[in-house]
């Protein structure tokens, strides 16, 4: 028979919280990303995690919680209803208040949840974070290649001397550096090399990198700001588009289906509530001293 006061946690190794780590066994724990430790005073600095890092530990971290709310959940409805068939044998009617111990449990499991719904909302928030950098970088990479197109355009209309000396030099014959509307002022390395692409018909962007690999470190800045601003832009569009489809769907709620929300056989007022309730049943069974 259980206990109905005085008893232990159900789950004693739920109530601390996990860190990845087990600290009851007395190991200290591997070394690794997460357990490298500052040595304050010596100059050493814990490394940074890298964003896929973060997201794994994240996973992690949620995974075990999932399994930690599962196995506690179960527990308390274990023992819920183990005592609701103790009083049932005992003839005593069932209780409405939790005991002490299954209220702390139940705390606890409310705890877990809540750190569980914080770890996920930052796990989506760095994978929304690496989506936009990697449209970023795609954005990147397809806006020099609309420069590269706009100064091979330029390439076909130079006049053959100039486009000589710019393959050997990487200067007009005037001894200039080669001026582009869509890239600006270009060094002489930079135009002679691209000019040689131009002239071996190397169009596309990823064998141009074979050849010049900083070819999107020098324009990195610029770069990143057109890219960063289209992006968002998109970003911005989809969302609002989402939004406008969420809106024009609720609006469109058929009427049959607003019909199928009202109860049709409720039970009348003047019904609801007669006869004894089960605890009351129950109650009423129980002898008299």
């Amino acid at each position: 028979m259980v206990k109905i006061g005085g008893a232990p946690n159900i789950n004693p190794e739920l109530s601390s919280i996990d860190t990845g780590a087990n600290v009851d066994d007395g190991k200290k724990p591997e070394s690794g990303p997460m357990s490298e430790e500052i040595e304050v005073g010596q100059g050493t600095k814990k490394p940074e995690l890298s964003p896929k890092e973060q997201i794994e530990n994240l996973e992690s971290m949620i995974n075990t919680r999932q399994q930690r709310i599962a196995n506690l959940t179960e527990s308390v409805e274990a023992t819920r209803t183990e005592l609701d068939e103790e009083r049932k044998k005992l003839g005593l009617p069932s209780k409405e208040e939790e005991p002490p111990y299954v209220l702390s449990d139940k705390k606890e499991l409310e705890k877990l949840k809540s750190e569980q719904e914080v770890a996920e909302k930052q796990k989506e928030d760095l994978e929304n974070q690496q989506e936009k950098e990697r449209l970023i970088q795609e954005e990147k990479e397809k806006i020099l290649q609309e420069k590269l197109d706009e100064l091979f355009k330029e390439f076909e209309e130079f006049d053959s001397r100039d486009l000589e000396s710019i393959f050997k030099g990487g200067k007009t014959r005037k001894g200039k550096n080669v001026e582009s509307s869509s890239m600006g002022e270009l060094d002489p390395e930079t135009a002679k090399s691209l000019a040689r692409a131009f002239g071996e018909g190397i169009k596309l962007l990823p064998k141009i990198l074979e050849m010049l690999p900083d070819l999107l470190k020098k324009f990195d800045e610029e770069l990143t700001k057109e890219a960063t601003e289209r992006v968002e832009k998109r970003l911005r569009e989809e969302k609002l588009t989402e939004e406008q489809k969420k809106e024009e769907g609720e609006s469109k709620k058929p009427e049959s289906e607003e019909k199928s929300e009202t109860p049709g056989n409720e039970i009348p007022s003047s019904e609801a509530g007669q006869g004894p309730s089960v605890a009351e049943s129950v109650s009423a069974e129980i002898p008299k001293v």
